[in-house]
């Protein structure tokens, strides 16, 4: 019988899935809304593809630097259309202009989200902008491999145990392959995301959002929004538990807590993040930030002429130190937090409000100074303290 993940180490890549060649291996999801492989021990014919393809078990090793170049980034066409500097639609703009196909997450019309693969700049639309729930891979590591066989270019992007996955899959590399992996805080399972959006529909009317957004685009911070009938509106406070209960480390897969590619020395060709703390760790930066910017490491020689090759992007070189200062999962996995598995069974439990889940477990900050933040937000208050800060660092 082959050798795969624990269940405690097991990151759900679906390597394994895809390696399987005799429709043996099947995803299924545990109580929490995780998927992990499952073998039909009848059909099985003990080839171990799949043991060979998991990269808990027989890893790869990872000849990336352990201290990559740091650029600050922004796309000038996309900026203000993406979460941090559009750092993404610079890559995936190039590999289009080659001809290639761009592998990113997007929504269904469900809210579902999973991998897909396009083709055209109007189609990387869905692809950007940060979600924070884990993807659904499907079939997706065939798809790349047969578009490599035939000298197409491809670039994916994901979590690095996605990045991970791919690689362990594929067992060689390829001149046009770009792997971009994200500063990951950890994935909580679609199972989690979607009785959310179930409690927060019952919040408004039994109206279902048809969109969702965890961060805005024309700016750079955190504040989610929901939309009904194509107008987004912000969300706070118990609304936005979900991302309350998701930056308290409550929601994650059990394997992120223990995540090894929480390091500076990453597994992708490029590792995409926003930039926090740009301008406070050293040397001024002396541009507006507002819009946001991404970081990016170049972790190889093939993310340095990556990298080279951008067009119409905003590049500065930064330090690995500044890189590293306030993106901590750039350094280590999230902790885990104490009362993870309840609050993972309050989200499940349809007799359970949003308002009943915090009341249990005071995942709302609801503090004055907290209340205070939140209406500043709202009236855009922090963009104007934020931006004069800005021009006062930029022409000191």
């Amino acid at each position: 019988m082959p050798t795969l993940a624990q269940k405690k180490d097991c990151t759900g890549c679906a390597a394994c899935f895809n390696a399987c060649n005799h429709g043996c291996l099947e995803m299924k999801r545990n109580e929490e809304g995780f998927e992990y492989p499952q073998i039909d021990l009848d059909r099985c014919v003990e080839c171990k593809l799949c043991e060979r393809s998991c990269p808990v078990v027989t890893p790869l090793e990872n000849r990336n630097s352990d201290s990559p170049q740091a650029y600050a980034v922004w796309n000038n066409t996309d900026r203000t259309v993406s979460s941090s500097g559009g750092a993404f639609s610079s890559f995936a703009r190039y590999v289009i202009a080659q001809g290639g196909i761009v592998y990113g997450t997007a929504f269904d019309n469900n809210l579902h989200l999973c991998h897909q693969g396009v083709e055209t700049v109007e189609g990387l639309v869905p692809l950007r902008g940060s979600k924070y729930v884990q993807s659904e891979i499907g079939n997706v590591y065939k798809d790349i491999r047969k578009y490599l066989h035939t000298g197409r270019w491809v670039l994916f992007c994901g979590t690095p145990c996605q990045v991970a996955g791919l690689k362990d899959y594929l067992h060689k590399d390829y001149n046009h392959l770009v792997l971009l992996d994200l500063a990951c805080h950890g994935v909580p399972s679609d199972s989690v995301w979607q009785s959310y959006l179930q409690k927060l529909t019952e919040r408004f009317a039994g109206v279902r959002p048809s969109a969702f957004e965890f961060r805005r685009r024309n700016g750079w911070g955190f504040a989610p929004s929901v939309s009904f009938h194509q107008k987004l509106r912000p969300i706070y406070g118990v609304d936005a538990l979900y991302m309350e209960a998701f930056d308290k480390s409550a929601l994650f897969r059990e394997c992120c807590y223990h995540c090894p590619y929480a390091q500076p020395q990453r597994v992708g060709d490029c590792s995409l993040a926003d930039f926090w703390g740009l301008g406070r760790y050293g040397v001024p930066f002396k541009h507006d930030v507002m819009k946001g910017v991404s970081l990016v490491l170049a972790n190889n020689e093939k993310g340095e002429r990556l990298m080279r090759q951008l067009k119409d992007t905003f590049l500065e070189e930064r330090t690995l130190k500044e890189a590293l200062a306030e993106n901590a999962n750039l350094n280590r996995p999230s902790p885990m937090n104490p009362r993870r598995n309840e609050i993972i069974a309050a989200f499940l439990d349809k007799n359970k409000s949003l308002e009943a889940i915090d009341k249990e477990f005071h995942l709302v900050n609801h503090s004055i100074k907290e209340t205070v933040k939140m209406y500043a937000s709202k009236w855009h208050l922090f963009e104007i303290v934020k931006r004069m800060y800005n021009f006062y660092k930029s022409h000191r």
